[in-house]
């Protein structure tokens, strides 16, 4: 059984959350054993069994057809939008030919993963996958985030109780109303993430607030589970995320792993039962981010043990992918023995 990982676009022109799991994911499944590596589009060889293609949409259909001419097993991990807010629902209604199309696409694909329950009631709701075509596997938090840094974050750069938050730069995750409030209330806050391509107003728009005020530490980057990174969180007062749109935002997961207070929007990402216990902002506005941090910080809010995020663990993820390869490989084999 071999394995081909396949990104939606060149990493070269977007990287997140989303391309940084896919990288966890390959090397948790290695892990575990798993014949698994990126797919080189300049190679001709083809002597693989399942191509998994990370995202579906129009930059990918072709991928798709071409992959069932070629009696190619495939697998997507895809993130979907929770559709729980007027916009959301509005685009859903008025975009449904695209809609239509992608549906068709699901069709066409063997197994589709998503990373909680929420996830795959949309995926059966509004796109008409059936539930057994579903796999439900989470994001992978990095082995360093269960365990205590030698690095002082706050020795090294000389700031305390602050609050962090980490992830590209732009106005989804809300970094600025961020900043705002936390100097409103007098609060330390550690910014770490680079601006996002396209976002170049907007990151400077929060470089101009930062520069008049000196409670704000922003890293503009820090490698994923770097020495650095972990004990950014392990050193935090509180790990807040007030971003008006997410799926399953692994900075946030990492906070849970880490057993910090966390904060995040009142969207349906943050009803998952990974952050059960988080402190919710009613809006993404600056008021309400600042009462969510008062009472956070009042009320002594902490994220208690979450047994579930150690499903989170690299080898726990790697198993259960190879499980969902191995069940598919055997699903064909018994179909051609029929």
């Amino acid at each position: 059984m071999k394995v081909k990982y396949l990104p939606y676009q060149p990493h070269c022109f977007a990287f997140g959350g989303f391309e940084i799991q896919m990288l966890s994911t390959l090397k948790a499944v290695i892990g575990a054993g798993v014949d698994a590596s990126k797919l080189d589009v300049w190679s001709r060889e083809n002597d693989f069994d399942i191509i998994h293609l990370w995202g579906v949409g129009s930059l990918n259909y072709q991928i798709i057809d071409w992959s069932k001419k070629a009696r190619k097993l495939i697998i997507a991990t895809v993130l979907l939008p929770y559709h729980d807010t007027v916009r959301s629902k509005l685009g859903y209604i008025f975009r449904f030919s695209s809609t239509r199309q992608l549906i068709r696409y699901y069709k066409k694909i063997d197994r589709i993963v998503v990373v909680n329950n929420l996830q795959s009631k949309i995926l059966t709701s509004h796109y008409k996958v059936p539930p057994s075509k579903i796999e439900i596997i989470p994001n992978v938090v990095d082995e360093k985030f269960f365990k205590i840094p030698v690095l002082n974050f706050s020795e090294k750069y000389n700031i305390q109780n602050y609050v962090l938050c980490t992830g590209n730069i732009l106005p989804r995750k809300n970094q600025y109303n961020l900043a705002v409030a936390c100097t409103n209330l007098n609060l330390n806050l550690v910014l770490i993430g680079k601006i996002f391509d396209g976002e170049l107003a907007y990151g400077k728009q929060l470089q101009n607030f930062i520069s008049q005020h000196k409670n704000i530490l922003w890293i503009p980057e820090l490698q994923n589970a770097s020495e650095e990174l972990v004990a950014a969180y392990y050193s935090c007062l509180l790990f807040a995320l007030p971003s008006k749109k997410e799926q399953q935002p692994i900075s946030a997961l990492e906070a849970v792993a880490m057993q910090k207070p966390l904060i995040l929007m009142d969207r349906m990402y943050a009803h998952q039962s990974f952050y059960k216990g988080a402190v919710l902002c009613k809006s993404p506005s600056v008021k309400d981010i600042e009462d969510a941090l008062t009472r956070c910080i009042n009320n002594k809010v902490s994220v208690l043990e979450n047994e579930e995020i150690l499903n989170c663990r690299d080898e726990r993820v790697g198993a259960m992918y190879k499980s969902c390869y191995q069940g598919l490989m055997q699903q064909v084999t018994s179909k051609n023995s029929e």
